[in-house]
């Protein structure tokens, strides 16, 4: 048989694993490569591969949560056709990212069915954002920069993208940590964690540091604790602790109002207002579509966009995209719970216990390329969908998990 005839149908008969092969070096080349397209050249072959099987994976349409998820990945690019200006160029890039998110979904659902996907994607997760860390530590203290916060490189330029991206590295090398049983992989999953917290704490953002301190909390809580239940009231308290904590230091502690909050609210009220003025006036149900400008101006600055997922997806899509985005979070909150016994499980929600909350002050595209929002809300998603769906994936079942 010729090696071409042999190598196609290993790549049919081994396509789950080598999906989730893929899908691990395109998470990872998120902390290592200098630009958000490099690291997409990954996930246009892994469209290709998820799309290529539709047959394998057609089962995926019976259940209910996957098909919120093609609805909101569908809508958003959607609203392009009422957007102002129209722009059939970006109307084409929206459904390709879109195209790219659901693939990745997907993907993820069948890979965590694959018996080592979850421990190595922890691995490579704490490995490689610890790198990409480590060498913002470098940059910092041998250029450090003149606002006295670190800058993430490459693609994890801005403050907050690269302090929310090393939490949920910081959160994998926790589960790993939590995980392995060899005393120098202890010691390295570690090490990787401690030098992640020390980024995130030099990059400056108030919001990643407590989301970060929540996700990994929620992590060890979750790795203590075997009630579901329990967890969600352990994971409460914390929240409530932290809050309380932040509010009672900002306003009794002399001096510490600085501190807490060392640029003031950075305008975040006046900005949310301002974009609930527009979404009220020119498109409450159904948004002013995706590719609308977002631009406004607020104490002499130009703002980009509504620093506020949920208002931002509202923007876009109106209160139907609102409702189908929070459709998607309570249908995956309610799935990890029920599922809580199983590790994958935890570590999702471990991950949005650092987004959902992060996401009320900082995100504004929910369909992207590969990026933050992918390790921060779809990989959580995609984690769920294959933990619901397991019994219909049963290409993915042959790679080593035990239904339980």
């Amino acid at each position: 048989m010729p090696i071409w005839r042999r190598l196609s149908e290993a790549l049919v008969e081994y396509r789950v694993p080598a999906s989730a092969s893929i899908v691990l070096v395109a998470l990872a080349s998120v902390y290592v490569l200098a630009s958000q397209s490099a690291s997409s050249w990954p996930t246009y072959v892994l469209g290709a591969y998820v799309v290529a099987a539709v047959g394998k994976w057609r089962a995926l349409f019976l259940d209910r949560g996957f098909l919120l998820v093609v609805a909101v990945v569908a809508y958003i690019p959607l609203t392009s056709l009422w957007s102002t200006p129209w722009d059939g160029r970006d109307m084409f890039s929206q459904v390709t990212r879109a195209l790219l998110v659901l693939t990745f979904v997907v993907c993820i659902a069948e890979s965590v069915l694959v018996d080592w996907f979850r421990r190595r994607l922890t691995q490579a997760l704490a490995i490689f954002g610890a790198l990409g860390a480590a060498a913002a530590v470098v940059v910092f203290f041998a250029d450090p920069p003149l606002d006295g916060r670190l800058n993430g490189l490459g693609q994890l330029d801005a403050h907050v993208t690269a302090s929310m991206v090393f939490a949920v590295a910081a959160v994998g090398g926790l589960a790993w940590l939590t995980d392995a049983r060899r005393i120098g992989a202890r010691w390295l999953a570690g090490a990787c964690v401690a030098v992640l917290v020390i980024a995130i704490v030099l990059a400056g953002s108030r919001n990643a540091m407590v989301c970060a301190a929540l996700g990994i909390g929620c992590g060890l809580i979750a790795s203590r604790v075997a009630a579901p239940a329990r967890f969600c009231l352990v994971a409460g308290a914390l929240a409530a602790v932290l809050g309380v904590a932040l509010l009672a230091a900002y306003s009794l502690i002399p001096g510490a109002a600085d501190m807490v909050l060392p640029r003031g609210d950075s305008f975040r009220p006046a900005i949310w207002t301002d974009y609930a003025a527009r979404i009220v006036d020119d498109g409450l149900w159904f948004g002013l579509g995706v590719s609308t400008p977002d631009l406004i101006r607020v104490g002499g600055y130009d703002v980009l966009h509504p620093h506020n997922l949920y208002l931002a997806v509202t923007y876009q899509g109106g209160l139907v995209a609102l409702a189908l985005l929070l459709a998607v979070i309570v249908t995956t909150i309610r799935t990890l719970l029920v599922n809580y016994a199983q590790s994958d499980a935890k570590f999702a929600l471990a991950i949005w216990a650092v987004a959902l909350p992060g996401y009320l002050l900082d995100g504004h595209e929910l369909i992207d390329k590969i990026g933050w929002t992918w390790l921060l809300f779809w990989l959580p998603v995609g984690i769920a969908v294959g933990i619901r769906a397991r019994l219909a994936l049963e290409d993915a079942r042959r790679f080593g998990v035990r239904l339980v």
